[in-house]
């Protein structure tokens, strides 16, 4: 309550709660405020407080400005949300969990709301009885509480500034509405998600394979002695009671950089039980069994057919055709030749990559060869080999399949 002099007598009046408890219930609570509004109870509103011009300027300008603050607000929220269901772990996982992390973050918008709705508040001098708390701005309003009268004449005997307001406030409240809403939804998306197990360990695997072909990311991890938190990760996998279990538990609760180290982890626990290296693994997350017939094409390399170009080195259309073949992604080629390289144990001198870099633009830029058809003219190759040599190439073993 706060005193103030009233025909020279000290009464008390009331004020209008703008707490809003930050639970999922608050947000059907301002939803259905705010679709409450129309503009029979804004009229209401307007000649309940008597509203001056200058009041009716003052509120607009501010109406205008909270709605800067709440498009910006909503533009982000709206990004953020297209992309955090299909995420198995992001940086933000507890955004939609709970109301109270998404009221932080649209904190620009509540203040708004709660400001419009406070000055639309009749002015009381009830006084309430001991132990009950002051009534919410949101259920006293006549923008959305209590009964009212229907003006006859309507929002059009109103000036243009009167008008106005109400079209800003609209706008407003619509906004408001849609991103709350959006919050509501993404929680029960998000339980949803978590009781599909099906979607689920598709999210997951997506969002696996998605670290694991991501050069930059996995090349800043290769430097990272901190891998801790990711074999702790390894570790609750490995007592979860099954897969689905570990994946219910996991969703949203790690942090993306836990989870990239965890990822890698992984593919190189695997990769080397199969018996690959961890560059290995880099160059072939998914493909293992690639491996195996890559390492022995490098030692079949200079049987075959045209593989010598000039003073004794290669003839680089052949490695860039290898290099397709390999089917690795494109950022990761430079570091397959050096792999190649490292592996290359024949008569012929490596080019440097400057060189295999021109060849490869030039055939296709400038000779408009896809990757696909690179790929295929080696595979031709290697196909024309074990035609004319069958007695002379080596068994390329296959990975087992558990």
């Amino acid at each position: 309550m706060t005193k103030v002099p009233y025909n020279n007598i000290i009464i008390k009046k009331m004020r209008y709660s703008t707490i809003v408890e930050q639970d999922d219930s608050a947000l059907m609570e301002i939803i259905n405020a705010l679709n409450q509004f129309e503009q029979e109870r804004f009229i209401a509103a307007i000649q309940a407080g008597n509203c001056k011009p200058y009041d009716i300027q003052q509120t607009l300008d501010l109406v205008r400005l909270y709605q800067l603050r709440m498009n910006v607000e909503a533009r982000a929220l709206l990004k953020f949300s297209e992309t955090f269901i299909g995420q198995f772990a992001t940086d933000n996982n507890h955004c939609f969990k709970t109301a109270e992390n998404y009221f932080n973050r649209i904190s620009k918008t509540l203040s708004g709301l709660k400001k419009v709705f406070r000055k639309t508040c009749p002015t009381s001098r009830k006084q309430l009885p001991a132990g009950v708390s002051n009534p919410s701005v949101f259920d006293r309003s006549p923008l959305s509480y209590g009964e009212h009268e229907r003006d006859v004449f309507g929002l059009g005997s109103y000036d243009s500034a009167v008008q106005e307001l109400y079209q800003n406030l609209e706008t407003l409240f619509t906004t408001a509405t849609n991103i709350l809403g959006l919050c509501h939804q993404m929680i029960e998306r998000e339980e949803d998600i978590r009781q599909d197990t099906e979607q689920l360990r598709a999210i997951y695997r997506k969002s696996c394979d998605s670290l694991m072909v991501s050069v930059k990311e996995v090349s800043k991890f290769m430097t990272d002695t901190e891998v801790v938190s990711g074999r702790e990760m390894m570790r609750r996998k490995a007592k979860a009671r099954s897969m689905d279990d570990f994946l219910q538990r996991e969703y949203h609760n790690v942090s993306k950089s836990v989870f990239k180290k965890y990822v890698w982890l992984e593919a190189t626990s695997l990769g080397q039980d199969e018996g690959l290296t961890k560059e290995e693994v880099f160059l072939w997350p998914d493909h293992h069994e690639k491996v195996f017939e890559v390492r022995h094409v490098i030692a079949l390399f200079d049987r075959l057919d045209h593989v010598e170009g000039q003073e004794g080195k290669f003839n680089s259309g052949i490695i860039v055709e290898f290099l397709k073949w390999c089917g690795v992604d494109r950022p990761k080629e430079k570091r397959l030749y050096k792999y190649f390289c490292d592996n290359y144990k024949g008569q012929y001198k490596p080019l440097v990559w400057s060189s295999i870099s021109k060849e490869r633009k030039e055939l296709l830029e400038i000779s408009h060869l896809t990757d696909q058809q690179l790929a295929g003219s080696f595979k031709r190759r290697l196909s024309l080999l074990s035609e004319t040599k069958a007695d002379e190439i080596p068994i390329i073993p296959k990975v087992a399949n558990n």
